[in-house]
């Protein structure tokens, strides 16, 4: 290392982070009440790039202290930043600006990392679950089997930077996949599940995209304020011989990603 080269201390980073917030002069409240002043400002370093994507705003109390106002205030400001997905909140982190939207474009037989572009950032995979039990009615229906037939259920988050962006639930027709698991659990792909059971070629029939604000659950998993905007996913893929082989339902933070049709 350069012996002139000098990192800098947790302290010294915050405040090099206090300083786009220099200048900021409040008008009256009667023009514009205080917290939405603060938003604007903080909008506007996002969208002009002071504060770029991935950046660590300054923690609470020393940006408080830096705007003369209450913590509650200042909290408003966040939080409705948050809420429209421009800010997110890492547990016993702090508060960062959204990374640039990924681009996911839906294609048929490709895996997910061969459809999704996420402009350099690390992207990984987090299994929760892998459940075999039988088909709740809506399941059966969906994926054309009789009642009570044995799915498998997985549960998983995707991630970009360690920050997770795409939380979904999978079903699959059990009968079609006996050897999933051990299919599943070599690289967590679910091509090679298809592929290992003969299924080389295979369709998206059906892809439903909706919006609607995190639930308690989703902000949860996904690292959100409850009540922030997100799209939801409903698809479906069937064989060449037109079986339904999956059925998809998942959740994106708005801001996190571009589709591609």
């Amino acid at each position: 290392m350069n012996q002139d080269t000098k990192i800098p201390a947790p302290h010294e980073r915050s405040g090099n982070r206090l300083l786009a917030f220099d200048g900021l002069v409040f008008r009256p409240r009667s023009d514009t009440p205080i917290w939405q002043q603060i938003y604007d400002h903080i909008f506007n370093l996002i969208e002009s790039g002071c504060l770029p994507p991935g950046s660590q705003l300054p923690g609470e109390t020393h940006l408080a202290e830096k705007l003369a106002v209450t913590r509650i205030t200042l909290r408003r400001a966040l939080l409705q930043l948050q809420h429209e997905g421009h800010l997110t909140a890492r547990k016993g982190v702090g508060i960062f600006v959204r990374n640039l939207p990924s681009t996911f474009t839906v294609r048929d037989g490709q895996r997910f990392l061969d459809n999704f572009e996420a402009h350099g950032q690390e992207i990984g995979t987090q299994t929760l679950l892998i459940l075999r039990e039988p088909a709740e009615p809506a399941v059966a229906e969906r994926l054309r089997l009789a009642p009570d037939t044995t799915i498998i259920r997985l549960c998983r988050i995707r991630t970009s930077d360690k920050q997770p962006v795409y939380v979904n639930t999978k079903v699959f027709p059990a009968h079609l996949f006996p050897d999933f698991e051990q299919s599943y659990g070599v690289c967590q792909s679910v091509t090679d599940v298809f592929r290992a059971h003969g299924v080389e070629n295979y369709r998206r029939v059906e892809t439903r995209i909706s919006g609607g604000f995190a639930s308690p659950d989703e902000a949860e998993i996904l690292r959100l304020t409850p009540g922030t905007p997100v799209f939801r996913i409903n698809a479906v893929n069937e064989d060449r011989n037109g079986v339904p082989i999956e059925w998809t339902r998942g959740s994106w933070p708005l801001t996190s990603v571009e589709f591609v049709f």
